[in-house]
């Protein structure tokens, strides 16, 4: 046999079952507000993701590892398999010889289908010698330095095709403005 209700435990069980679903669906928005809110503001571009893991290879000093994320049909791949000028040669001494530690690093991207740019915006290299401890050799504000990197999505990952420097001249000593 059926327990019989009166009209105001009837009432009260279905507010009492609504308020808890109204709270449930409450905390459920704003938990996905705050992911997408959260998203918005932190999320950054995967074409940046992939420059700022090659600043942390070229502070470890694994050139081998940058080159992992050079297009090498790209210009920069290119130079460095060609050896152009002795680009990778002069590039891989003097990532031999000095140690770079960057902070601050500060970027703008802008996106458009498979192609991105990244520009670097602010931060700072600290420039050391490397295997000894002491002080710095230079360091370098890099809000100035008007560096891009052009991006290419190939497959499923973002590779560097090439940046607004010369990279011959730079290591040359003739670019009069380093990006550094």
């Amino acid at each position: 046999m059926e327990p019989v209700y009166t009209d105001k435990q009837r009432g009260e069980q279905p507010r009492k079952i609504s308020g808890t679903v109204k709270l449930v669906f409450a905390l459920l928005l704003a938990i996905v507000a705050g992911i997408i809110g959260y998203m918005q503001i932190f999320r950054s571009h995967p074409s940046q993701s992939t420059i700022k893991k090659v600043f942390d290879l070229v502070e470890k000093g694994d050139v081998e590892g940058v080159m992992e994320y050079v297009d090498p049909q790209g210009r920069l791949g290119t130079i460095w398999n060609d050896n152009v000028e002795g680009a990778r040669d002069k590039l891989t001494s003097l990532m031999e010889k000095y140690r770079l530690e960057f902070s601050s690093l500060q970027f703008d991207t802008r996106a458009q289908g498979d192609a991105a740019e990244v520009e670097l915006k602010g931060g700072r290299v600290t420039v050391y010698n490397r295997g000894q401890d002491g002080m710095p050799v230079a360091f370098f504000d890099l809000g100035g330095s008007d560096l891009v990197f052009y991006l290419e999505k190939k497959g499923n990952r973002w590779l560097i095709e090439g940046i607004n420097y010369d990279i011959s001249q730079i290591l040359s000593g003739d670019q009069v403005i380093s990006p550094f």
